[in-house]
């Protein structure tokens, strides 16, 4: 699944948690899934994390750092507050942190609607009566999910945003609670890998949607790896064969639902794209399909979707987002070469020499 999205109009937490068994996480006022995502502009896959409260016990060292927070920080656990004070905090630290991050913490929370459609609880770190860290956290039936952790940059060596994440955990098991979610860790090393660092974590494999007690994939052999692989070695071959190539990204990873709205939009992540097709003429698509254990070329073309996205001070920005519309499906290949030849093969017929 390249990406989808839901906004149910009312969620009880016993919902909450089915969503989140099935590798569903909340973004928003919805909640969204992905099988892959863009990292540093290569695809990776997701693999979505939790930890199973029941039988979990913090080892020495995190004993110890949550005992140091307590120690040195007053913490207070109750229901969302969002002020001034928490605005201007989180404004901080996403200056600090960078990364693709909402504008708002009103953004993060889905607006009013949002707020009214989870159950959302908060644990604050404070010292001297200000506030220097916190986290958001929704409550299922049973399960918990991490919804975002906040620092002031001047504390970032007491590592309290991983401090939160400890004592959302320490709370949750406190209450009862059977899971904590945390979202997903990449298929290669990345930022998110410090929630691999709390406990022996359980992980959603994304063919038989089972939860495992290992990592699910060898190094290369995750459905990400395996795309590029087969993806990079047909377009070896079609370079080669003197077809003009051309990989791309496909931008709806980044716009979860987009298909649903954009009739023949192409869901593989990534694609080969043969002769950029004229405003007449459409060009072969090469996707490496791993159920089928081929290749499937696509006759096709992208085209431009402007998009209304938020940005500072409510200032609305249309965004061009390019996506790659389906017009036929021209056939399925095992091999590179037999790829090659069909796509010289079908360039010649949809799109001659010459065309405009």
């Amino acid at each position: 699944m390249i990406a989808a999205r839901v906004e149910p109009e009312t969620l009880a937490r016993a919902e909450l948690d089915e969503y989140l068994a099935r590798g569903w996480y909340r973004i928003g006022r919805g909640l969204i899934t992905t099988d892959y995502l863009v990292s540093e502009g290569e695809l990776c896959s997701t693999i979505w994390t939790r930890l199973d409260l029941r039988a979990h016990r913090f080892r020495s060292s995190l004993r110890k750092q949550l005992a140091k927070v307590k120690r040195d920080f007053e913490i207070r656990i109750g229901d969302l507050v969002l002020d001034a004070a928490h605005e201007e905090l989180y404004t901080r630290y996403r200056a600090m942190a960078g990364g693709n991050r909402a504008e708002s913490l009103d953004e993060v929370t889905g607006g009013d609607e949002g707020r009214s459609l989870f159950c959302t609880r908060e644990i604050g770190i404070w010292r001297d009566g200000v506030l220097v860290a916190f986290s958001w956290f929704d409550l299922g039936e049973t399960s918990v999910e991490s919804l975002i952790g906040v620092y002031e940059p001047a504390y970032r060596k007491h590592g309290l945003g991983f401090s939160t994440l400890l004592l959302e955990i320490d709370h949750a098991a406190e209450i009862g609670l059977h899971f904590h979610y945390a979202g997903y860790v990449l298929s290669e090393p990345s930022g998110m890998d410090y929630k691999r660092r709390v406990g022996p974590l359980e992980y959603l494999d994304a063919a038989s949607k089972l939860w495992l007690p290992e990592f699910p994939y060898a190094e290369g052999q995750s459905p990400a790896g395996i795309q590029r692989a087969r993806l990079a070695a047909a377009g070896e071959a079609l370079t080669s064969s003197g077809s003009p190539v051309q990989l791309v990204l496909n931008s709806a990873l980044l716009i979860p639902g987009i298909s649903d709205h954009v009739p023949g939009c192409s869901t593989d992540p990534i694609l080969l794209i043969s002769a950029p097709p004229t405003p007449r003429a459409l060009g072969v698509l090469t996707a490496w399909d791993e159920e089928l254990g081929a290749y499937v070329l696509f006759g096709g073309q992208p085209i431009a979707v402007l998009l209304e996205r938020q940005g500072a001070e409510d200032d609305a920005r249309r965004v061009p987002v390019h996506l790659f519309v389906i017009h036929q499906r021209l056939g399925e290949h095992p091999s590179v070469d037999e790829v090659a030849f069909w796509v010289r093969h079908y360039l010649a017929v949809i799109a001659p020499p010459g065309a405009e």
